[in-house]
């Protein structure tokens, strides 16, 4: 039996209020082992992206069958206004089917894919808005640099195809070694590990000086042009695996649109185990920073591309690169 009508049958609802949106999923099932740290690392996260965001950024967290204490967390970021969606999944359904189906259920036309245990720095949300104006065809790009990371970056290199024959620029002129350490650091990797990589060279496009190539712990994208490509059925890899390329890398190179990094680190990988001195000065950089107005609305949403090469060409074209030594 109904009563009466429901009030809010010709209400209109303003769905265009943000044009951006960053998804975290976030899996710490326990606070034992390799997750001991895990749910402080993440509320650092969650203070820095909220601390360096605008009005135009909403923020959503899918939480892959986590435990009470970090859903409750969770909870009161919605109760405290910080985050405008979350989703609780009872058990861990894998980190590319979490972003996906949150990508496919947002509004906003730029999505910024981030793990749950960066340190978002002041003008990272900046730098992404810009790196997407100054370079019209840029479709997914990473505010870390990643120098000689050219995995499922074809459509970038063949599209600059000068500039890889004849333009390559040494990484210690564009990039900090201390950028590079720490994010090596963090993944495990040395010192020797980051001076091999600071002594390479890069491919860059634009007056920026944005690296060709790209990783995926941070990155934004345009959503749109990706979900052509991407598999219609669920990934079945919990996280890492080659999942990421299945249902990010490969999809999003098949866009024809340019993968690129900046070469100043905008974001901050910190891996399972919480730095505090480093944390405690960061924040202290923070105190006072409030991200000025601009709106992702302002970029242009549909980009004329052309895709003359059909994609397989592509990838073999890079490979003969690779094995003539041209790319390295």
């Amino acid at each position: 039996m109904r009563i009466g009508s429901n009030p809010n049958s010709h209400k209109v609802v303003d769905i265009s209020t943000t044009s951006h949106r960053v998804i975290i999923p976030v899996y710490i099932p326990n606070a034992e082992g390799y997750f001991k740290d895990a749910l402080n690392v993440f509320k650092v996260c969650i203070n820095s992206l909220v601390a360096t965001i605008n009005s135009d950024t909403a923020i959503s967290i899918v939480s892959n069958g986590s435990s009470a204490e970090v859903n409750e967390y969770i909870y009161s970021l919605c109760r405290d206004g910080k985050v405008d969606r979350a989703v609780f999944n009872n058990e861990n359904v894998g980190k590319m089917n979490a972003v996906i189906a949150e990508t496919r259920a947002s509004f906003e036309e730029f999505v910024t894919y981030s793990d749950a245990d960066v340190f978002f720095d002041k003008g990272w949300l900046k730098q992404t808005f810009a790196m997407f104006q100054n370079v019209s065809k840029a479709g997914f790009v990473s505010m870390n640099p990643t120098p000689g990371n050219y995995t499922h970056a074809d459509s970038t290199l063949i599209k600059n195809l000068f500039a890889v024959l004849f333009e390559r620029k040494k990484t210690s002129t564009i990039c900090d070694f201390s950028d590079l350490e720490h994010f090596h650091k963090s993944t495990g990797q040395n010192s020797s590990f980051t001076e091999k990589k600071f002594q390479s060279y890069v491919f860059c496009v634009s007056e920026e000086n944005y690296i060709i190539g790209a990783g995926h712990f941070c990155c934004s994208i345009r959503k749109t042009p990706i979900l052509k490509y991407v598999p219609k059925e669920k990934c079945n890899i919990a996280v890492s695996g080659g999942s990421e390329s299945i249902y990010l890398d490969i999809p999003f190179d098949k866009t024809g649109l340019f993968r690129l990094s900046s070469p100043k680190a905008y974001v901050w990988h910190m891996g399972n185990v919480l730095e505090k001195d480093w944390v405690i000065k960061k924040n202290e950089e923070l105190e006072g920073f409030t991200e000025e107005s601009f709106s992702f609305h302002n970029l242009k949403k549909d980009v004329f591309n052309i895709n003359l090469l059909p994609y397989s060409v592509k990838i073999f074209l890079v490979k003969v690169l690779k094995k003539l030594k041209i790319i390295i």
